[in-house]
């Protein structure tokens, strides 16, 4: 079992995106197993919580933890085992009688628990010390792993003797780099070891990686390494398997530190020539004619290798930018893959096959509903049309820039000609036979009485 864990709630806004974290949308299932009534209430019972602690001295108000097994594991694991876990991180953290909050999630078809208490006891209102934290946890992980008979976690503190410090292949921050631009970590960590492995001296490693566009450069603490996108790299980190810094500096003691470039000269050339060229430039400054999925607001684009890899197996030429990945419909069209944003940079209407791309490609990632902005009100509309004749989405999955702050028009409201591309013609019913003239009547049978 991993649990990680920390203080916070130093703020309302803290524990408000604490709130949010607990109910993102990013699961696919939100359970609250334990101290409020349900999503809705989530959020004021952790502004209680801080509220308690604010007659006390601690500036954080609240302690965060997080308990997950192997996909496998957590599978068969029901919801009174992880109350069980909980009770028993609850004991090492020495927090009995504190108030707390549970929820289950399950991500990508992994299920975990996080779980919040108020560092204050109701009571006395003494604050639960947060210091040796990362022992407890590991201590906790070790006893219930033992008592589940579960696969067993090396762990920094109660390793066995003789094995070496396991560290982490990638921080926090390195993996936030990743998915702002695109170079992969298992990538820079795998030319690295192929080059420490296959060199004996510090100027052939050098060489080894800059021929696959990486290079050195002089850091706070020494030499480290700049990937394509200008993100500095740990060579100890990266290599793993037990090597130190000290080995490190052994083998790149031929490599005089004062004649490397610095980081940030590094980073800043490497910017430089990633940066968008002036016919980029022109394409952006065309009309954009975009969709995104549902109504979600733009955020800051994902570049996910998976979008790249669909646009390249269409047959499209596709690079790399700020904005997103660049993929070149034709000689005047660009389309801009944000990850859940697509638009078009062109002069004039797109086409209707450029417009095809757009909604095929959003319905391939799990699009649901698709929204339409930019370009002309024309331009929304047709696209409205191409998406449901398309068979993807219905009606009232579509939404246009165009008709916000305004009634939806229904389906029987549509102007002629698009109703008429859109719905099937009304076959008229056939004319029902005509009454007979009242002179051709015949007169009713008189009625027999007995």
């Amino acid at each position: 079992m991993i649990i990680k864990g920390s203080s916070r709630g130093g703020s309302q806004l803290d524990v408000d995106r604490l709130a949010r974290h607990l109910v993102a949308r990013e699961n696919e299932t939100v359970v609250v197993m334990e101290g409020c009534d349900g999503h809705a209430d989530l959020a004021r019972a952790l502004t209680e919580m801080r509220a308690v602690t604010l007659g006390t001295r601690s500036r954080r108000a609240l302690y965060h933890a997080s308990l997950s097994l192997s996909a496998a594991e957590a599978y068969d694991l029901a919801d009174p085992k992880w109350i069980e876990a909980v009770d028993v991180l609850e004991r090492h953290l020495e927090m009995g009688g504190h108030q707390r909050v549970v929820v289950g999630h399950t991500k990508k078809g992994r299920r975990h628990v996080h779980v919040v208490w108020c560092r204050a006891h109701p009571l006395t209102l003494k604050i639960a010390s947060d210091s040796q934290s990362y022992r407890k946890h590991e201590a906790c992980s070790r006893e219930l792993e033992e008592r589940w008979k579960s696969r067993p976690v090396v762990g920094v503190h109660t390793r066995p003797e003789g094995t070496p410090r396991p560290v982490a292949k990638a921080t926090h921050q390195d993996w936030q780099a990743q998915t702002r631009t695109g170079v992969q970590v298992d990538d820079v960590a795998a030319i690295m070891k192929q080059a420490w492995d296959s060199t004996t001296t510090g100027r052939a490693f050098r060489k080894a990686i800059e021929a696959e566009g990486l290079h050195l450069a002089a850091g706070r603490r020494g030499i480290v390494v700049v990937d394509q996108a200008g993100t500095p790299h740990s060579i100890p980190r990266r290599l793993g398997d037990g090597i130190r810094a000290a080995d490190v500096q052994r083998r790149l003691k031929d490599i005089d530190v004062a004649a490397l470039p610095m980081l940030e000269a590094v980073q800043k050339a490497t910017r430089a020539k990633n940066k968008p060229d002036t016919n980029r430039r022109e394409q952006m400054s065309k009309t954009a004619f975009g969709c995104q999925q549902g109504r979600r607001q733009k955020t800051v684009p994902t570049f996910l290798p998976e979008h790249r890899d669909y646009w390249i197996g269409l047959g499209y030429e596709v690079e790399r930018s700020a904005e997103g990945w660049l993929v070149k419909l034709s000689a005047t069209t660009t389309l801009v893959d944000a990850g859940d944003v697509l638009t078009l940079h062109r002069v004039g209407e797109p086409s209707d096959d450029e417009i095809m791309a757009m909604i095929t490609a959003g319905k391939a990632r799990g699009w649901t509903s698709i929204r339409f902005f930019g370009g002309s009100e024309s331009f929304q509309q047709r696209a409205r049309v191409l998406a449901v004749k398309s068979g993807n989405y219905t009606w009232d999955d579509v939404s246009l820039e165009c008709e916000e702050g305004r009634p939806k028009p229904l389906a029987a409201e549509m102007p002629k000609h698009v109703r008429d591309r859109l719905l099937p013609p009304v076959e008229p019913e056939p004319p029902s036979a005509p009454l007979p003239p009242i002179h051709d009547v015949p007169p009713p049978t008189p009625e027999l009485r007995p």
